[in-house]
This record gives C-alpha cells, sequence and structure tokens, in this order.
C-alpha cells in the first residue's frame, strides 16, 4: 500500500485513540468534541481542530487549531512542518522548531492509523 499516494489519506478525520499526552491535553482545560484531523495531499497540507472549555466549570468555549505543511518522504513517512497556531481569533506563527513526522501505517476508506516521530499512535476514523 502506499497511503500518502492513495487519495483516501485525504479528507477528515476524527481522532478516537492516541498516545499523545500533549494531543489528549492531560493537566489542561478540558476539551468539547473531537479533535479533527484535515489532510489535504495535494496541496500537502494538514490540521487539526478541536474546541476547548476555558474558565471555571467550561463557561465559554473556545476553538483551537494549528495548521501545518507535509513533506512526504515516501509513500507512507511524511515530514510535518507546524506554521501557525490559533486559539479562537487570535494567532501566531509556530517556530521553524515545531516538527515531527507521521508514518502511515494503514490506512482504508474508514480508517487510519499512524505512529508520530516520538513513537505515540494515532488512531482516526472518516468523518
Amino acid at each position: 500500500p502506499k497511503p500518502l499516494k492513495s487519495k483516501l489519506v485525504n479528507g477528515d478525520w476524527n481522532l478516537e485513540y492516541t498516545t499523545s499526552d500533549s494531543i489528549l491535553g492531560k493537566g489542561g482545560f478540558p476539551r468539547v468534541g473531537p479533535i479533527v484531523q484535515r489532510i489535504d495531499t495535494v496541496s500537502l497540507k494538514a490540521e487539526n481542530s478541536e474546541t476547548v472549555a476555558y474558565f471555571p466549570f467550561g463557561l465559554i468555549n473556545v476553538p483551537r487549531k494549528v495548521s501545518a505543511k507535509l513533506d512526504p518522504q515516501s509513500d507512507q513517512l511524511t515530514n510535518v512542518q507546524f506554521e501557525r497556531f490559533s486559539i479562537g481569533p487570535v494567532g501566531f506563527d509556530a517556530p521553524d522548531s515545531f516538527k515531527g513526522s507521521l508514518d502511515v501505517t494503514y490506512l482504508d476508506e474508514d480508517l487510519r492509523l499512524t505512529r508520530g516521530d516520538k513513537g505515540n499512535i494515532f488512531v482516526l476514523t472518516r468523518m
């Protein structure tokens, strides 16, 4: 299989499971709803988005997102350079040091399994 060359990888994916503490937001504000990852291998762009409940009792729900540029290294491995972070209406550029890689180890019409450069596992389902 060549997941990064397949049109199946493109579109919106819901993160069902991960071993990444930073993405899970452990110790931070609670998440409201899914973490969504949009992949576009034509434009070589990706975006992760979520909504987080801030302040006491989660009174204010604020969208957060990060956009990234993809740099495929093989048919299943791509480098990821984070470009911009947004919290509500406020956005800022990501430092050049914010980068990683993703290895798409399994892909079908409904399921994508990916391993990050730090060894974290990501299980995503098509939205």
